[in-house]
């Protein structure tokens, strides 16, 4: 063991993993975050923050960061047929976007600053105990102890197959994939955040800092292996078969470099523990890129986690209720947003339900941005 026995620690310092450990850190916890990555670091992303998400910001004490940084603001969004048919509507409240690079580091840069300790550049290979007894987490430089401990790894970890996490291993259907564009003509996106939809899933633009955009998609496996070796060949592909997206699309360049293609993506929620381990996030549950809101959930699931872990370490909840009550509490973050996200997918994978997309179902987009929000 190296130093003290800590209250929690934290793997994965993304959104949910920072977001808890800040909280934490501020309540007076003893917490270590630990994570592979070092930080800024690319992420495959949409990068739109929900206004949820925009709300959990500025509990965190962290929106003003955000906007400093060049986050852009955005109120409108547009859904796009492939045969160009576009319905237009307005989000429920302003939505940012910034790029994960930044987000993700002003918000790890928060919890260290509230007290966190970091161990950024180290992959868990072992996390072994229970919380009657306490954690023992292992990396290849250290060994640390702990009461508790927060996976908020991501959608899919090696972690995942360690602890025998049912979806770890089994074929994947979608994959996402991001690459950030360049160009004067992306200020046509100001304000609005645009979903293509295309045979085999759907990409979504928007602008981030610095006036680039960003290009993230949820696609088959084909259409990601096809932008992983050659993404200007699919983007050429894509605005062949849809002149509205190579309209959306005109002026821009793809950034140097490969598309970044992200693990498996299995949709759904997975549970908010598994065994004694307290999970937020991705590592919770996927939901669908296209509702906006998976930024906003890895945000408030790992403040409300953090809130309870926070509440242990003072003694006001027993080790033996923590799992039960955590349970209780991300279900009541996440409301139905998971079935919500499931009901409306058919219509954003390019199926026969795209069809049924039209000019009078702008309301019913609205709708759907509405109820794919978690609870507040």
């Amino acid at each position: 063991m190296t130093g003290e026995r800590l209250d929690t620690v934290v793997v994965g310092a993304s959104l949910a993993g920072s977001a808890a450990a800040l909280v934490l850190a501020r309540s007076g916890a003893r917490v270590a975050v630990v994570d592979k990555a070092t930080f800024p670091r690319p992420k495959t992303c949409g990068e739109l923050l929900s206004p949820d998400g925009v709300a959990a910001l500025a509990r965190l004490g962290l929106d003003g960061a955000v906007r400093a940084a060049g986050a852009a603001t955005i109120r409108r969004f547009a859904l796009v047929r492939p045969d160009g048919l576009r319905v237009r509507g307005r989000l429920p409240a302003p939505a940012l976007s910034l790029s994960r690079e930044r987000l993700d580091a002003l918000v790890l840069d928060g919890a260290r600053k509230a007290g966190a300790a970091l161990h950024l550049g180290e992959a868990v290979t072992s996390v072994e105990g229970n919380l009657a007894e306490g954690f023992t987490v292992k990396t290849p430089a250290r060994t640390l102890e702990a009461r508790t401990i927060l996976g908020a790894w991501g959608r899919y970890s090696p972690l995942d197959g360690r602890l025998g996490r049912p979806f770890f291993g089994t074929p994947a259907t979608l994959f996402g994939f991001k690459k950030f564009l360049t160009g004067g003509a992306g200020s046509r996106l100001a304000d609005l955040v645009v979903l293509h939809v295309f045979s085999g899933g759907y990409l979504g633009l928007s602008l981030v800092e610095e006036g680039r955009v960003s290009l993230g998609a949820l696609a088959t496996p084909a259409v990601a292996q096809e932008a992983h070796h050659d993404f200007d060949r699919l983007l050429a592909r894509l605005s062949a078969e849809s002149p509205a997206l190579a309209a959306d699309l005109a002026g821009l360049a793809p950034e140097p470099g490969p598309a970044l293609v992200s693990e498996p993506v299995h949709l759904g929620a997975r549970g908010a523990t598994w065994g004694d381990v307290l999970l937020a996030g991705d590592a919770a549950g996927v939901v669908d890129p296209y509702t906006g809101s998976g930024m906003a959930l890895a945000l408030r699931t790992g403040e409300a986690v953090g809130a309870l872990l926070a509440e242990h370490a003072a003694g006001r909840v027993a080790a033996t209720d923590l799992a039960s009550e955590w349970a209780r509490r991300w279900k009541a973050v996440t409301g139905r947003v998971f079935f919500f996200s499931r009901l409306f997918r058919p219509v954003f994978l390019g199926g026969l339900a795209t069809r049924l997309v039209g000019p009078a179902t702008a309301p019913l987009a609205g709708l759907a941005a509405r109820l794919t929000r978690g609870s507040v």
